[in-house]
């Protein structure tokens, strides 16, 4: 089963709690996930995404893996592209 929402998150409750309460709120802090491989990183912020953005998230969201995806190329072509087409003249619904 994939985590699609945040209360499907296991063991994070403080993150997941924080995540829902800014959520609810309207008012998202910068964040930044560290820990561990395996410990819920990517699948806690794509929940996260998946309820700030539903059908749109894959319009809103750009997925990297650091450890494989490093270097000028890929802030000249996959981060600046994405940039240009995610804050392009489209609007949120």
């Amino acid at each position: 089963k994939s985590t699609k929402f945040i209360k499907d998150v296991s063991y994070q409750d403080e993150v997941t709690r924080v995540l829902t309460t800014s959520i609810k709120s309207g008012s998202v802090p910068h964040l930044l996930f560290y820990g561990p491989p395996g410990t819920g990183k990517t699948t806690t912020i794509l929940a996260a995404a998946n309820e700030l953005f539903g059908p749109i998230k894959k319009d809103r969201v750009l997925e990297l893996n650091a450890s494989d995806e490093r270097g000028s190329n890929v802030v000249r072509e996959k981060i600046k592209g994405f940039a240009r087409y995610a804050v392009g003249n489209r609007s949120i619904e």
